[in-house]
C-alpha cells in the first residue's frame, strides 16, 4: 500500500428489514354466527308456534287464563260436545265446504283445460277476469254479491221484474253461499292446474292418437288423469280453507241464522264471552284443519310418478274446437260477467248512488255522500290509516324477517334448519280465528298491562304471522336460484358467514324481496279474521270493520269501503307489477 493513500472501506449497506404488517385485529363479535342461528331460531319458533299453546292451556282450564285460580278441567270440550248448535255448525261447515270445493273443482280444471289447451277466443281477456278475484279483497266481492244477486239486490230484482230469469239459488242458504265461495276458490285451482297443464309434453297425446284416439279423446284419457295430484291439492286446499271462512257466513248467513263452525266461536266469544268453550273449538278447528293439510300432502306423495317432461317438451299444441269454440267462450264469458263482473259492478254502483234500485236509474241519483261519510266518520278513517299502517311497516319488517330466516335455513349448516323451514310454513295449517285468538291468550299471559294487545304491534304481529307462509312461499324461489358457490367465494375471501350473505345473497334476491313485500302489503291490509280476539275501540283495522258493518247491512258506507279498499290494492298490486313484475298468484 502507498504510502498517504487510505484504504477504501468496501462494506455495503444492508438494507433495513421490510416491516412486517401486524395482522389486522379483527372486531370481537359479541355472538358467533352458530349462536346468532340458535336465538334466532328459537324466538322464531317462539313467535310461529309458540301461541298455539296458550290455547290449548286455555281449553283446558276452568277460568280464563288472565284470571287468578282455576284448574285442569275437560268441562269445555264436554260443553262443546253436548251443545247440539255445535254439531249444527260443525254439519253446515262439512257441507258447505264440500259444496265449494265440488264446484270449485269443476270450474276450475273446465277453465284451465279451456283456456290453456283448446283454440276458444278471448283467452288472454278470459283468463285475466278468471284472476280478478284473487288480485281483489274477498270481501269486496261478498259485499258486491250481497248487492247485486240476493233476493233484493239490484241485478236479481231487475231479471226478475223485466224477464222470466233471476237467481235460482237464494245467496241466504248454504248452497249459495257455497256459490259465492266457489267464485274466490276457483281460481287457485286454475292456477295449480294450469300449471301441470303447460308442464304436460304433447308427445304423450300424440301417441294416443296414433293409436287412433281422437283429440279431445287424448286430451281427456291422457293430460286429465296426469292432473291428479293438482286436483288433490287444490280439492283439500279448498276444502281446509272453506272449513274456516269467516267473512261468508257472517254477510250472508247471518240473516238467515245459518251458523258454521267460524260463526259459531265468533258469536260465543264476542256475544257470549265464552272464552274457554270458544278454546277447545278453536281446537278442534286447528286438529281438523291441520289434518287436511297433512292428507294433502300425504295423497298428493312422490309426485316424480308423475313425471312426462325429462328434456325440452314440444310447445303446448292447442286443441282446436271448430265452431263449438264460440258457444264455449260466450259460455265461460257469460259465467264471469255474472260471477264476477255484475258483483264488482255492484259494489262500485252501491258506493257512488244514494240508493241503489232497480226502479230508479242509477244515473239520477249519483252522489260522493258516501264517500263523504267514510272521511268524516273517524272510526272509518282510523281504520284506514291503522290498516295502512300495518301494511306498510310490518310489511317491511316481516320482508325482512322472512329474508333472514330464509337464509338460515336454506344457506346455511344450521342443525335445525329443517325445522326453521317447516315452522314458516306451519301460519299455512293454522286457521285465522286460531291465530288471533293464540296471540290473544299469549299476550294475556306474558303482557299483564295489556299495552301491546291494546297498540297496533299486537295486531301487526298476529298480522304477519298470518302471512308469513305467503311471503316465504314468493321469496323462496328467488332464493334457490342463487348459486351457492357465490356466498362460498365470499366467505374464502375472508368474510363471515352474515357478511357473505348480506353483501351477496340478500343484494341479488332484493327484487324477490320487493315482491314478497308487495304481496305482503296486500294481505295485510286486506286481513280482518285475526283482529276479532285482538282488536279495541282505539285500534279498528279496515278488513275488521267492513266485515262488522257488512253484517249488519250493506249500505253505501260498507260500499264506499270497498271501494277504497279495492283502490289501495289495485294500486299497489299495479305498482309492484310495474317495478318488480308481481303477479297476483294462488
Amino acid at each position: 500500500m502507498e504510502a498517504g493513500v487510505r484504504p477504501v472501506n468496501t462494506t455495503r449497506l444492508r438494507p433495513p428489514p421490510p416491516l412486517i404488517p401486524a395482522p389486522p385485529v379483527k372486531p370481537r363479535r359479541l355472538l358467533s354466527t352458530n349462536a346468532s342461528h340458535y336465538i334466532l331460531w328459537a324466538l322464531a319458533l317462539l313467535v310461529i308456534v309458540g301461541p298455539v299453546v296458550p290455547v290449548v292451556a286455555a281449553s283446558l282450564w276452568s277460568t280464563p287464563l288472565y284470571a287468578s285460580g282455576g284448574h285442569f278441567t275437560w268441562d269445555n270440550f264436554h260443553a262443546l260436545v253436548t251443545d247440539g248448535a255445535w254439531w249444527t255448525a260443525v254439519g253446515n261447515s262439512v257441507l258447505f265446504a264440500a259444496l265449494n270445493t265440488a264446484g270449485s273443482i269443476v270450474v276450475g280444471v273446465a277453465c284451465a283445460v279451456l283456456l290453456t289447451r283448446t283454440d276458444i277466443p278471448g283467452r288472454r281477456t278470459l283468463t285475466t277476469l278468471l284472476l280478478v278475484p284473487i288480485a281483489l279483497p274477498g270481501l269486496v266481492l261478498i259485499i258486491g254479491w250481497a248487492a247485486m244477486w240476493t233476493p233484493a239486490g239490484f241485478a236479481n230484482s231487475w231479471l226478475e221484474t223485466n224477464t222470466f230469469l233471476g237467481m235460482p239459488v237464494s245467496l241466504y242458504s248454504i248452497p249459495g253461499m257455497a256459490m259465492v265461495g266457489m267464485t274466490v276458490a276457483s281460481p287457485t285451482v286454475f292456477l295449480l292446474c294450469r300449471g301441470t297443464l303447460l308442464s304436460i309434453d304433447p308427445a304423450l297425446e300424440d301417441a294416443a292418437r296414433t293409436l287412433g284416439a281422437g283429440p279431445l279423446r287424448s286430451l281427456l284419457s291422457v293430460s286429465l288423469p296426469l292432473m291428479r295430484p293438482a286436483i288433490t291439492n287444490a280439492a283439500l286446499l279448498v276444502f281446509a280453507l272453506s272449513m274456516e271462512v269467516l267473512g261468508l257466513p257472517l254477510i250472508l248467513g247471518f240473516s238467515n241464522k245459518i251458523s258454521l263452525i267460524s260463526t259459531y266461536l265468533y258469536d260465543h266469544w264476542t256475544n257470549d264471552a265464552q272464552q274457554g268453550l270458544v278454546s277447545a273449538g278453536a281446537v278442534f278447528l286447528l286438529v281438523t284443519v291441520s289434518a287436511l293439510l297433512v292428507l294433502r300432502n300425504r295423497l298428493v306423495g312422490d309426485t316424480a310418478r308423475f313425471t312426462t317432461t325429462t328434456g325440452k317438451p314440444t310447445a303446448v299444441r292447442v286443441l282446436e274446437l271448430g265452431r263449438v269454440r264460440w258457444l264455449l267462450g260466450g259460455v265461460l264469458a257469460l259465467f264471469l260477467t255474472l260471477f264476477v263482473i255484475v258483483p264488482l259492478a255492484g259494489v262500485v254502483l252501491a258506493a257512488f248512488t244514494s240508493i241503489l234500485s232497480p226502479f230508479i236509474p242509477p244515473w239520477s241519483v249519483l252522489t260522493l255522500d258516501n264517500f263523504s261519510a267514510v272521511f268524516d266518520n273517524s272510526l272509518y278513517t282510523d281504520s284506514i290509516v291503522n290498516s295502512l299502517l300495518i301494511a306498510s311497516v310490518g310489511g317491511a319488517l316481516t320482508t325482512l324477517v322472512i329474508a333472514v330466516l330464509s337464509v338460515i335455513a336454506h344457506r346455511s349448516r344450521f342443525r335445525f334448519r329443517g325445522s326453521l323451514q317447516q315452522g314458516m310454513l306451519w301460519p299455512r295449517m293454522m286457521p285465522a280465528l286460531v291465530t288471533g285468538m293464540a296471540f290473544f291468550w299469549s299476550f294475556a299471559l306474558l303482557d299483564r298491562s295489556g299495552a301491546i294487545r291494546a297498540s297496533l304491534w299486537g295486531i301487526g304481529i298476529a298480522f304477519a304471522v298470518r302471512s308469513l307462509a305467503l311471503g316465504y312461499s314468493a321469496f323462496y324461489p328467488a332464493l334457490a336460484g342463487i348459486g351457492a358457490d357465490l356466498d362460498h367465494a365470499a366467505r374464502t375471501s375472508g368474510a363471515s358467514w352474515w357478511a357473505a350473505m348480506r353483501t351477496v345473497v340478500l343484494r341479488l334476491v332484493a327484487p324477490a324481496m320487493g315482491a314478497s313485500f308487495v304481496l305482503l302489503f296486500v294481505v295485510m291490509l286486506n286481513d280482518a279474521e285475526p283482529a276479532v280476539f285482538l282488536v279495541t275501540d282505539e285500534t279498528p283495522v279496515l278488513g275488521l270493520t267492513m266485515l262488522q258493518l257488512a253484517a249488519t247491512s250493506i249500505g253505501g258506507s260498507v260500499a264506499a269501503l270497498g271501494v277504497i279498499q279495492m283502490v289501495i290494492t289495485l294500486v299497489v298490486l299495479g305498482a309492484g307489477r310495474a317495478l318488480l313484475g308481481v303477479r297476483p298468484r294462488a
